[in-house]
């Protein structure tokens, strides 16, 4: 639920709140029965006065939209069902015909950091984004005018739903560099990694199906199989990534139909899976029949050595769908990835994907594939490297000085987060809408695990996206929010103490 605020606006924020929030009924976007969020957290998130937030809920509950509950809080009220209501005006009830979508999607916890970063006074280390500033602008520019240039016409027409052929072409030379031997026609370009495991899931799964995934993992994952009504198994990580032995005992009384994993500078752990737990993850799939999805975006981001093979590279039974995309080293807006599996799967998958979208933008696909077929790649990944290495030790170090030994981590050697822990009982949870006020946001640990409560005292900060002075600024601001939780827990446990 973003929510965005103009403090330069006459009209007063309590009314831009409820404007805001009474058009999201209206859609549909918030359907009846949607629980919104407290008046102190959702006060927290948006840096504003309690009172603001008071007074928008106390408009809107005036006018029958929403309504507040003894344990449940405050929710968006049936239409249909209000008091006194008379008989529903003509039309369409959207809200009702929605199929069950909006939970699986719906994350509070993160619903309230992405409410938060839209403040301008925020630093994000809640988001998965590259530097911004980093992005090849003038390469791009000029790639681009020359494809309009000499092929424009056929460049803005469709083109075949499996991908520009060129395109597939790079990327299975690509691939080799890392080890994995296809055909193009075992390629599928997709609008992005997220449509790409859509497409696997959507292709694989039907509701009830379990599937087994890391604890923690990516929470776009959770969601996707969620949505599709997939049941979820989670197989505990450590710092040697996926524990492969918990999967395998698990095998025994429960079959998954898939395993999905992040094994290269996993998101949120940042854990890569060592070598000899690749290679019996793989023996364990090719054994029981059950495929192995790899998601690996994080595998060119690699900052002291570069990783094991991919499971798609070790693969010699058929077992592996893999999934990557350029999001994480190029243009997230340009919405192109790539999926790599055994012909059978690609056409099966290209089947699901002309029902989604047809194709996927050929003049974006142009330019990934001049980018690979010219080389130019690699030299900007080597300068990622260099400006990553420096922003995660530059966020490290200033956690470490500002923070000490209130937060764990270890030092990633790859990817675009820290994943940390917080020490003595306190929860993320309550540490974010203070945070929020001091104007630095972070993921809260909870949204990556199939149980939220195992994750409650963890936080995923991005060290990529803020420049470096941000990052320094942002463990300042993280600090002094944690003293004022700590002071506060303090003064609640004096004042409930009784006096003997």
């Amino acid at each position: 639920m973003q929510i965005r605020l103009d403090r330069t606006s006459r009209v007063p924020l309590y009314r831009q709140l409820a404007d805001q929030l009474r058009r999201r009924i209206a859609s549909g976007e918030l359907p009846p029965g949607t629980r919104l969020p407290p008046e102190r957290r959702l006060a927290a998130m948006l840096g504003v006065n309690r009172s603001t937030v008071v007074s928008a809920y106390r408009e809107l509950a005036a006018e029958g939209l929403i309504a507040g509950h003894v344990g449940r809080g405050t929710v968006v009220v049936d239409p249909n069902r209000r008091p006194g209501a008379e008989a529903p005006a003509r039309g369409v009830p959207w809200p009702q015909l929605f199929a069950p979508l909006a939970s699986a999607l719906y994350d509070p916890a993160l619903e309230d950091a992405s409410a938060a970063a839209s403040r301008a006074d925020v630093i994000s280390l809640a988001t998965g984004q590259p530097a911004p500033e980093c992005y090849p602008i003038s390469m791009i520019r000029q790639l681009l005018d020359e494809a309009l240039h000499s092929q424009g016409a056929r460049l803005l027409q469709y083109c075949p739903a499996e991908g520009y052929p060129p395109l597939r072409e790079a990327i299975a030379r690509w691939a080799q560099r890392s080890g994995i031997r296809c055909s193009p026609e075992q390629v599928l370009v997709v609008s992005g990694s997220q449509q790409g495991l859509y497409l696997i899931a959507r292709a694989l799964l039907e509701p009830g199906d379990l599937v087994a995934v890391e604890a923690p993992t990516y929470v776009g994952a959770l969601q996707v199989f969620r949505a599709l009504g997939a049941r979820l198994l989670p197989i505990p990580i450590d710092e040697f990534g996926m524990r492969v032995s918990v999967l395998e005992q698990a095998l025994e009384h429960r079959r998954p139909k898939l395993v999905y994993t992040l094994p290269t500078f996993q998101n949120p752990s940042g854990t890569t899976l060592v070598l000899e737990r690749r290679r019996r993850l793989l023996e364990l799939a090719a054994r029981t029949g059950i495929p192995i999805v790899e998601d690996d975006p994080y595998r060119e981001l690699w900052y002291e050595a570069p990783p094991p093979p991919p499971l798609a590279a070790l693969d010699t039974d058929g077992t592996v769908v893999s999934l990557t995309t350029v999001s994480k080293v190029l243009f997230p807006g340009f919405r192109i990835g790539w999926v790599i599996a055994p012909w059978a799967v690609v056409r099966q998958l290209t089947l699901v994907k002309q029902l989604v979208d047809l194709d996927t933008n050929p003049l974006m696909q142009w330019a990934i594939w001049a980018i690979l077929e010219r080389g130019l790649l690699e030299s900007h990944l080597e300068e990622l490297r260099v400006t990553y290495r420096e922003r995660r030790d530059l966020l490290a170090n200033a956690l470490r000085r500002e923070l000490g030994d209130a937060l764990r981590f270890a030092l990633p050697t790859g990817g675009l987060y820290l994943w940390c822990e917080l020490t003595g009982g306190l929860r993320a949870r309550d540490l974010l809408p203070e945070a929020a006020r001091r104007g630095v946001v972070f993921a809260p640990g909870e949204s990556f695990f199939v149980d939220p409560a195992a994750g409650r005292s963890w936080m995923r900060l991005n060290f990529t996206y803020p420049n470096p002075t941000a990052l320094v600024e942002a463990a300042r601001r993280l600090s002094h929010a944690l003293a004022a939780v700590r002071e506060a827990r303090e003064f609640v446990r004096r004042a409930t103490t009784p006096i003997v």
